[in-house]
């Protein structure tokens, strides 16, 4: 029977078990807590402790876990650089699934405007956070004299920290 005891390991295993997205772990590239500890990026000797026990980890914050797939579309991006140079902002490349630079984000916006509740028509996916963040500040924040104070956790990026010092 699993426990019911939510500070317990059994409980923890018996949420995972009930996890519909469960499989979606299998997707993501996991350091090993040799990977962690070491200062290389070499891969660990088989023998070193640890070499293959996954970390756990639990940074959602900043770029998380790595998907598996990302090597191949870096790979693909840089393949596509190489052999199309400016011409892969336009050209449709038969033997890749990547779509031209272009309209990259193209792909994205259905799943996008689903998660903000609009319309297709009405979602524009662009930018970085950061770069999203200094564009709304340029077209939104307008201080006056009794409010002109920016508070942001003392952990943010640190582009975040400049680009506020206005």
């Amino acid at each position: 029977m699993a426990s019911t005891n939510p500070h317990t390991k059994a409980y923890a295993a018996g949420q995972d078990a009930q996890d519909p997205l469960r499989h979606l772990r299998d997707s993501f590239v996991i350091p090993s807590k040799a990977d962690l500890r070491r200062k290389t990026i070499a891969p660990s000797p088989p023998e070193e402790a640890g070499a293959n026990e996954p970390s756990i980890y639990l940074c959602g914050n900043s770029l998380g876990l790595q998907p598996k797939l990302t090597s191949k579309y870096m790979q693909q991006y840089l393949d596509i650089w190489a052999t199309k140079g400016v011409y892969g902002h336009f050209t449709e490349v038969e033997d890749s699934d990547l779509a031209p630079w272009l309209n990259v984000d193209d792909d994205v916006v259905p799943d996008m405007a689903k998660v903000v509740g609009a319309l297709d028509s009405e979602v524009a996916v662009m930018q970085t956070l950061t770069g999203n963040l200094h564009l709304m500040m340029a077209s939104f924040y307008r201080p006056t004299k009794e409010r002109y104070k920016i508070i942001l956790e003392g952990k943010a990026f640190p582009s975040d920290h400049v680009g506020y010092s206005i």
